[in-house]
């Protein structure tokens, strides 16, 4: 009897130490997760940021550029592209004056409808606010000019959840289990 009691103990003991590491797991994975969507927040409130500084540059209210416009970024060109199901030359030649670099996205716009004509808005790495002017050929988006004005310096604003993660990552590097 004496030893089915100890059993007993032990499995309960083991039961509850097994379901307080499952506990502590559910609660670093739902923390993982508040982190991803403060990050989604915070890089989307950003952007929103940058637009306005570029917008406000150029002598325009965003609030209303937005009631007034349709807006893509690399990323819905990449979707476009899927959708397509193969290359159209229209939507390469716009990824290509997407790319490079700039702090935020670099989005196209494309106001009163207008499917010709398009407006690429960005601020480079030193803080410039850029406009470019695109209008459709036959064969590809050309760039018709370009306008370079001053902006104000927008900070990105690290979540603590990041710093979090980042000190446990390496603390794990230089001590592995």
């Amino acid at each position: 009897m004496n030893q089915f009691l100890k059993i007993s103990i032990l499995s309960v003991l083991f039961l509850f130490i097994s379901s307080i590491g499952t506990a502590f797991a559910l609660e670093e994975k739902q923390s993982e997760v508040e982190c991803e969507r403060k990050k989604d927040f915070r890089n989307k409130e950003f952007n929103e940021r940058i637009m306005n500084d570029i917008f406000t540059s150029f002598g325009h209210k965003y609030e209303e550029i937005i009631d007034q416009s349709m807006y893509i970024n690399r990323i819905d060109l990449m979707k476009y592209t899927v959708l397509a199901a193969n290359k159209d030359i229209h939507l390469e030649s716009l990824k290509d004056h997407l790319s490079g670099e700039s702090t935020g996205e670099k989005r196209i716009y494309f106001f009163h409808g207008d499917p010709t004509t398009a407006y690429i808005f960005y601020k480079d790495l030193e803080h410039k606010n850029t406009v470019v002017h695109l209008k459709k050929e036959e064969t590809e988006w050309t760039v018709i000019d370009q306008h370079v004005k001053k902006g104000k310096k927008i900070q990105l604003v690290r979540e603590k959840c990041q710093d979090d993660y980042f000190m446990k990552r390496m603390f794990n590097n230089l001590y592995p289990e």
